[in-house]
């Protein structure tokens, strides 16, 4: 059984940012880099194509925690496969701020924080003086916190699903051994403890998780 967390760092982002827009459109269920690839190239929906997606893809991560456009340049050909010139880099970047302004000034107001950051649930972090750093920890912390509640929850409920041995945690994803004809249960089970044990810490953003059955990790 492998599942992971669809998206929770912009989830999280949307969050802690107070960002309508994009926080809207996690409530509705609709799906963000396809309204990202129509916000930032001026499109309908309708219209976005599977390499706009692509595109959407890496400007959503990409440009989350203050990446310049010449980073953003390397990180979507790295990443992403999408060749883009400096000059659309930087427009690109503009027009996602300009989609998202909540998150333009959750960046500036991050930039001008002292040296220490909070996760949602107020842990801290002293002593941060990169401003990608000041972006990424309260996302990714609050990320790392959600994912242990939910491991506390599954412990809590191991008699629902007494087969079921969690054996791996990798930064969003969890995997877990189980009886194969507990498979379905399993499942249910683990999505229902992921999403629980991140639930309060995403609020008023829904938290979804992606599940599968497989013989190996791998599928």
């Amino acid at each position: 059984m492998k599942a992971d967390y669809s998206q929770i760092e912009l989830r999280l982002a949307a969050k802690i940012a107070n960002e309508s827009r994009m926080r809207e459109a996690y409530q509705r269920g609709d799906d963000l880099h396809t309204l990202t690839a129509a916000l930032v190239l001026k499109k309908d929906v309708a219209a976005v194509t599977k390499a706009d997606r692509q595109l959407a893809k890496a400007v959503n991560f990409g440009l989350l925690y203050g990446m310049g456009a010449k980073g953003f340049r390397v990180y979507a050909r790295t990443n992403y496969g999408v060749r883009l010139t400096e000059a659309e880099a930087a427009a690109y970047r503009e027009a996602f701020f300009a989609a998202y302004p909540g998150l333009r000034a959750w960046h500036r107001r991050q930039g001008k924080q002292p040296v220490e950051t909070r996760t949602v649930l107020g842990r801290r972090r002293c002593r941060v003086e990169r401003f990608t750093e000041k972006l990424n920890t309260p996302v990714q912390g609050s990320g790392a916190d959600g994912l242990k509640a939910a491991m506390g929850l599954l412990w809590e409920r191991r008699a629902e699903c007494p087969s079921a041995v969690p054996v791996l945690f990798v930064h969003d994803e969890v995997v877990v051994e189980c009886d194969e004809a507990d498979g379905e249960a399993v499942k249910a089970w683990l999505v229902a403890a992921m999403v629980d044990g991140m639930a309060p810490f995403a609020d008023p953003v829904p938290v979804a998780v992606e599940a599968a059955v497989a013989k190996t990790w791998g599928g």
